[in-house]
């Protein structure tokens, strides 16, 4: 479509991120007629993928004047290898938000429910490793090594470099933590909820510091480990441990195939074309005014190029909106996420191992490094907040065969911590013990703003009709909160009850009937 002049819509919705596209979804059954900007020329917003030129001209439209919200200082690096050894800039697919989706995840059950899933391929994320530093570690050398995660008790017992106390205090601390929202269990940690997790881990059930890594690690929290709650911990590592097995056998996470939540994105999307939504990129919204008509108009939207159209419902979020929209504070971020995208030319295979007879060949890895595990370059500090890697293969169609891309996130700003993220790689690399050494090709590091007021939807005081996503903040984990938002906005548009969000028949069924 050309021109918007003059049309006018029940929903226009601004941007292609995750919650927009859920919300395109939910909307695609219904018979309202949705409108779907976005301003950049790409799908996926936070959440999109690209090849390794489209990296390098976003990296330049992030450093711009305006910059690409919530981004900002992006910069790439190309090593000596890269000319012989990167594949066509198109055989990549890179994520911009790479995120842990748990087995349990409220997502999942979503596009299911919509039948989303069947043109979704869905990995399984294999081992989780935690970094273990010794004594002697410095910032060249590869001392410290990888120790995977026990996920249950046969993993316990079969570990060499655990004591046998030990081992009996981390089996009980599983078979707890199993049932540790019960009845008979709160009195057990009610009053260290608020307490530090390694707090808990020692007093309660006699694990030493020395051991708390791989619990650490399965908390999946961005916070120092003095800072990670008892509460928080245990709801994390209960949702870990219930998510094995959910589809398969020795994995608890999962990842869509072809760029993560990208791909999330692009399915509903298209559902929601196919549902009669259309679709106009590269169409910057510039201001929006009231439009209160007869016909129940509440919003006027001037888009670029000079078109004017009116809507009921404009919901989008902050980045695609003007800044006259958003609530006070609005764009005050208070939280900022350091990130690099590393493609690696080696296949790194050590972090793949079949974790369980029958279940399916792992295309994805995760590797933590606690609070103090490793030095910066200078080693002049250790690591405040954990350090966490997201290791993906050929498999992921995110690279090419013989490759693999490691994505890497801290909390705090570049100039502290890239450094850090550096470390954390190389120690990663070193732990293959590979001849020749495995390489970087390519790098791409920036850092990702958010506020702490979570994930949600806000409703604009001055318009009517007018709603404003809030993205959760940066994290390993995906936020279940998310869905929050887009189903209170699909309440506002639709009236609908929330047991007829996202519920579909197939539509294959009902033409065939």
């Amino acid at each position: 479509m050309d021109s918007l002049d003059g049309s006018s819509w029940d929903v226009v919705i601004a941007g292609t991120g995750l919650q927009p596209a859920l919300l395109a979804l939910a909307l695609s059954r219904s018979d309202k007629k949705v409108l779907h900007l976005d301003r950049n020329n790409y799908y996926g917003g936070s959440e999109a993928a690209l090849s390794v030129a489209e990296a390098e001209t976003w990296s330049e439209r992030v450093n711009d004047n305006g910059g690409v919200m919530p981004f900002r200082n992006a910069s790439i690096q190309k090593t000596e290898h890269a000319a012989s050894h990167l594949k066509s800039a198109r055989a990549y697919s890179l994520s911009l938000s790479p995120c842990t989706l748990y087995t349990r995840s409220s997502l999942l059950t979503t596009l299911v429910s919509s039948n989303a899933h069947e043109q979704l391929e869905f990995l399984a994320v294999g081992s989780w490793f935690v970094y273990q530093s010794s004594p002697d570690t410095n910032a060249s050398g590869s001392v410290g090594h990888l120790i995977r995660v026990p996920n249950n008790r046969e993993d316990i017992f079969s570990s060499s470099a655990l004591t046998l106390r030990v081992k009996s205090a981390l089996v009980r601390f599983l078979r707890f933590v199993a049932t540790y929202s019960s009845q008979e269990e709160l009195e057990n940690w009610m009053e260290w909820k608020n307490n530090p997790f390694s707090e808990f881990l020692v007093k309660r059930f006699k694990i030493q510091a020395e051991f708390h890594g791989p619990l650490l690690a399965l908390s999946m929290s961005s916070k120092p480990n003095d800072e990670i709650t008892t509460e928080v911990a245990l709801a994390s590592i209960h949702r870990h441990l219930t998510s094995m097995g959910v589809f398969g056998a020795g994995f608890s996470a999962v990842l869509p195939k072809y760029g993560g939540l990208s791909e999330v994105v692009q399915v509903a999307c298209r559902a929601a074309a196919v549902g009669g939504a259309v679709y106009v990129l590269d169409r910057a919204i510039e201001r929006v005014e009231s439009a209160s008509t007869s016909e129940g108009v509440s919003v006027r939207v001037f888009a670029h190029g000079n078109d004017t159209l009116t809507t009921k419902h404009l919901i989008g979020t902050i980045d695609q909106l003007p800044e006259q929209t958003q609530p006070a504070g609005a764009t005050e971020f208070d939280i900022v996420c350091s990130r690099t995208i590393s493609i690696v030319g080696s296949r790194l295979s050590h972090l793949f191992p079949r974790p369980a007879e029958g279940s399916p060949p792992p295309s994805a890895a995760v590797v933590v490094y606690p609070s103090g595990s490793i030095t910066d370059h200078m080693q002049a500090s250790a690591n405040l907040y954990p350090v966490h890697l997201f290791i993906h293969t050929a498999d992921t169609g995110e690279c090419p065969s013989g490759q693999c891309v490691v994505y890497a996130m801290t909390s705090g700003d570049l100039q502290t911590s890239s450094s850090f993220l550096d470390v954390a790689v190389q120690r990663l690399l070193a732990s293959a013990e590979e001849e020749p050494a495995p390489q970087v090709l390519w790098k791409m590091e920036y850092e990702t703003l958010a506020s702490s007021s979570g994930p949600g939807v806000h409703q604009n005081s001055q318009v009517d009709g007018l709603y404003i996503f809030t993205e959760p903040p940066p994290g390993p984990a995906f936020d279940d909160l998310v869905l929050d938002g887009v189903k209170r906005a699909w309440r506002s548009v639709t009236g609908e009850q929330d047991e007829h969000f996202m519920r579909f028949a197939d539509r294959n069924a009902d033409a065939e009937t």
